[in-house]
């Protein structure tokens, strides 16, 4: 499971840098997108950060961000596409990655996720 965070840190540190990229104009024009667009960049670029610090940390922070994200994504590119567009791909990989996710989590004799750990109070 933690090496499967990790990738997904990676992963999402990725989106972060393009969003960050879009927030500068070195990507996406993002100067002249309409509001919505905008706030989903900041939004995502925000989300992506958290949760790519938070994975790599092993944070259950990091992993509840990471579902999120990745479900918001996959709402606003499926119920809204006349606004967002079609983004097929993001939605495969957002589903693909929950899926894992969850396999990783609640299989047999595996490790438990990190989410489900228990807080010891020190």
């Amino acid at each position: 499971m933690k090496v499967y965070l990790r990738f997904l840190s990676i992963l999402y540190f990725i989106g972060a840098v393009l969003h960050v990229l879009d927030f500068f104009d070195q990507r996406l024009v993002f100067s002249e997108m309409n509001s919505i667009f905008k706030t989903w960049i900041v939004y995502l670029m925000i989300g992506d950060s958290v949760a790519a610090i938070g994975l790599w940390r092993f944070k259950k922070l990091g992993e509840i961000t990471f579902l999120i994200i990745a479900a918001s994504q996959l709402i606003v590119y499926g119920f809204f596409k006349s606004i967002f567009g079609g983004q097929v791909f993001l939605m495969i990989f957002h589903f693909v990655t929950i899926v894992f996710y969850i396999f990783l989590k609640t299989r047999k004799g595996g490790e438990p996720g990190l989410i489900d750990k228990k807080v010891s109070k020190t």
